[in-house]
């Protein structure tokens, strides 16, 4: 669908699931659990399982998304034409009737997360479309919560400039900590003990004025200046930022930012005191640097997202996760 930007006049408005997972071998798999048990705090995280398909109730996890998304509405009318949902078919059709969701469609996982945007980029879009992306291990998402952020992501994409003054065509939501005031995973609230961070908070990142994690929601419009991005799966890059108390990815991202010479961001980094403008720009020279990309036409948001936060921020990485959503949203 790539090459014709003009096949249909009527553009669409979708929505896309990603509940993908990782199957590594057993040398592999045995590493990168030890360095996600070292940022864990010993906690045993979901790995070569389907954990979108571990139930709430009667439900599976990744069906309460699908509900919110698909019961959005707008006017009185669905939000998306479709809801593309990325997750091993076969197992998903056994715990989720999906002739209920006449508006569903199923896509194979394919590894990577930028694989799978690849995928849904040139085989399920046209130009012009808006698309916002939704993980779907998130169950406590609403679809009054889909239809606010629905409307957020509006005032921002294909309107609002950068400060080079290019359209902002991709958003990334965060959360503030000080916005999670429903937040049910507290343990994960860890502060550090001692040296030049003692006090901030272990699992956030610190900004200058605020330390934040990822809101597990996003939005963009397409267009040609994100082609490349997508097809040589830069996205990975970005959806790796998630994952940066991991050693091994976050001694990448600084390896990057050295390669770069972004050695004011690197020290920013390292003193959980990130200067938003800075940080944005390096994922910009880092993209260019390391996949080659002209990122001139392209330009990405950071949106943080303040109304029912803790919605958005509480994921399930790790059984222990489950537990207390689970717990809480049966009590309810």
């Amino acid at each position: 669908m790539k090459a014709d930007q003009t096949s249909k006049s009527k553009k669409s408005t979708v929505a896309l699931i990603l509940a993908g997972y990782d199957k590594p071998d057993l040398l592999t798999r045995l590493k990168i659990r030890r360095e996600l048990r070292q940022s864990y705090d010993g906690e045993i995280i979901y790995m070569g399982r389907n954990k979108f398909l571990e139930k709430i109730g009667s439900k599976p996890v990744l069906q309460y998304v699908i509900d919110a998304v698909n019961n959005a509405k707008k006017n009185g009318k669905p939000i998306y034409d479709k809801i593309f949902v990325y997750n091993d078919i076969e197992s998903l059709k056994k715990l989720i009737n999906t002739d209920d969701y006449p508006r569903l469609e199923l896509r194979q996982i394919k590894g990577s997360v930028g694989a799978n945007w690849k995928d849904f980029y040139n085989r399920d879009i046209d130009y012009d479309d808006r698309i916002d992306v939704f993980f779907g291990d998130t169950p406590r998402i609403t679809s009054d919560d889909v239809e606010w952020i629905h409307d957020q992501y509006s005032g921002i994409l294909g309107k609002k400039k950068d400060h080079r003054g290019v359209t902002v065509g991709m958003i990334f939501g965060i959360v503030k900590f000080e916005d999670l005031h429903d937040d049910w995973l507290t343990y994960k609230h860890k502060y550090i003990k001692r040296g030049r961070n003692k006090g901030k908070l272990k699992y956030f990142v610190g900004f200058e004025n605020y330390q934040a994690r990822v809101g597990n929601s996003g939005a963009m419009l397409k267009n040609s200046s994100m082609d490349e991005i997508i097809d040589k799966e830069a996205l990975n890059f970005f959806y790796n930022i998630r994952k940066a108390l991991s050693p091994s990815v976050f001694s990448k991202i600084l390896y990057h930012l050295m390669k770069t010479k972004n050695f004011d961001l690197i020290k920013q980094v390292k003193n959980k005191n990130i200067n938003e403008e800075a940080f944005v720009n390096s994922l910009f020279d880092i993209i260019a640097s390391v996949y080659g990309i002209d990122v001139s036409r392209f330009a990405g948001a950071i949106f943080k997202i303040s109304r029912n936060a803790a919605r958005w921020e509480n994921d399930i990485d790790t059984p222990t996760d489950l537990k207390i959503i689970s717990k809480n949203m049966l009590k309810q």
